[in-house]
Order: C-alpha cells, then structure tokens, then sequence
C-alpha cells in the first residue's frame, strides 16, 4: 500500500529535495509518494525534468508552495552532472538532499537527518538497502557497501562554490568527496533503512554496478563464495536485515506493489 502523506510545515530549516528526471513517471510516483509521506515538515521538492512524459498527474499532489517544476527541452549535449546542478540552482532550501526518481525513501529520512548532521556540513550512509526487480532477487535485499559512503543518501547545508561534475555518471560519487574537507558525518549501518537503492532495468548503472554490492569487500567476497559452496547462500551475513530494515523493506514492496512496479 502507499504511504501516508504527512502535513508541511515551517519547523527547523528548509530541505530541498532535488529530482532529475525523464519519462520515469511510474518510478517518480514512487518517490514523490516517499517525499509527501516525510514526518519533517518544512520541505519542498524541486523537480528538473528533461522528458516528454506529463508529471502533472503525481506533481499536483504536492502543495504549489512546496514545488518547482523546471522543464527543459531533450539536449544529447546536457549532462546528468549539469541537470543536478540545475536543481540546485532552483533550491530555496538551507539544506539540499539529493532525492533520486528511482530511490525509495522512508517516512523518517529526512527527520532523522537532519539529527545526525547536527553542526557538520553532510552526512550520508555507508551502506544502502539494495533491491533487484529480478526473479531471483525480487524478495531478498541486501545491505550493499559503497567505498566512500552512498552519493545518493547525501544530505549537505546550502553551498553554491560546491557544484556536480559535468559527467553523465558517477558525478554524486564526485560531488560527495567534495564535502569531505568541509567536514561530514556517518549514518549508523542501521540507518540503511532509510533509503532502498533500485534495480529496474532502466538505471543510469548496468545490473552488475548493483550486483557487486552483494560482496565488495574481500572480507564478504570470502563469506559469500564459502556460502554458495556450502549450498547455504541465504545465510550470508548482506541478506540479514535488522528489524528496522526488515520494516523499511516490507513498506517498500507492498508500496511497489501498490504501484505495479513488479
């Protein structure tokens, strides 16, 4: 079933949320469905959508006070690195949280956050929640490791000499190390719940960008291949979900589910 949206509000500094989209308009119900249900109240989405597909159908949910919607028109030329920065020039918010069309969000992100950034100038997770809308892997998630932490669960304070790279990939990845002098912050390993990374065969990354987060490490690439031998493939330590997790996880079905995701 789909989340609840929860009230807006003035409370504690603005957060941006900021999608870059195109044609994804089943996907993107999905996450403007997580941010309307987000229990921090003074939030707005900024949407830059490069598509032909009409979003007003999922976009006017959302109070006209709490949106910009930027069309542009298809250029092969522009950049995914360039969109982001886009967004960010359409920010009003204090802090940017960067808020992918194919990410699924808990109700929680935002509010337990913006608690951990506390006096720094980011934070993000180490970890993510993973899912693959593949047969085999349709209801076994995995904790996937990132080396340097997951671009996409960066939340940073307003910075405009801080800006994407110009590439069509991996320019979160770029943009994240970019805060590390400025000084950040770890989510716990549990705060993996707060946001499922989504394979659906449409990613800016191929399948096997999120598959070798199964085991990154060497330490679970021994586990996970001692694992398989022993014939034992769900004991791997990545497929054992915390009770917060396990919750996020049944959430994010049931609402793809809902929305005929898979």
């Amino acid at each position: 079933m789909k989340p609840v949206p929860r009230p807006f509000g003035d409370d504690g500094p603005r957060i941006s949320c900021l999608m870059v989209t195109a044609d994804r308009i089943a996907l993107a119900e999905r996450s403007v469905d997580c941010f309307l249900a987000q229990t921090y109240p003074n939030r707005e989405l900024i949407v830059v959508d490069d598509g032909e597909q009409d979003y007003t159908p999922i976009l006017s949910r959302v109070p006209a006070d709490r949106l910009i919607h930027h069309r542009i028109a298809k250029d092969p030329a522009t950049t995914l690195g360039a969109l982001r920065n886009l967004s960010l020039d359409f920010a009003r918010g204090d802090l940017i949280a960067q808020w992918d069309d194919d990410d699924w969000f808990d109700p929680e992100r935002l509010a337990r956050q913006i608690v951990v950034l506390g006096d720094r100038a980011a934070c993000w997770c180490p970890v993510a929640l993973m899912h693959l809308a593949e047969p085999e892997w349709l209801e076994r998630p995995y904790i996937g490791w990132f080396q340097g932490g997951v671009p996409s669960t960066i939340l940073h304070r307003r910075r405009d000499d801080i800006r994407y790279p110009l590439e069509r990939r991996g320019e979160d990845s770029t943009y994240r190390d970019a805060w590390r002098r400025l000084g950040f912050t770890l989510l716990d390993e549990d705060e993996a719940a707060l946001l499922i990374r989504c394979f659906h065969g449409n990613n800016t990354w191929e399948r096997t960008h999120f598959e070798k987060r199964i085991a990154l490490t060497p330490r679970d690439r021994i586990e996970w291949g001692v694992r398989r031998l022993l014939g034992r493939p769900e004991d791997y330590s990545r497929f054992r979900l915390t009770p917060r997790q396990r919750t996020s996880f049944d959430a994010f079905f049931a609402h793809s589910r809902a929305l005929g995701l898979f």
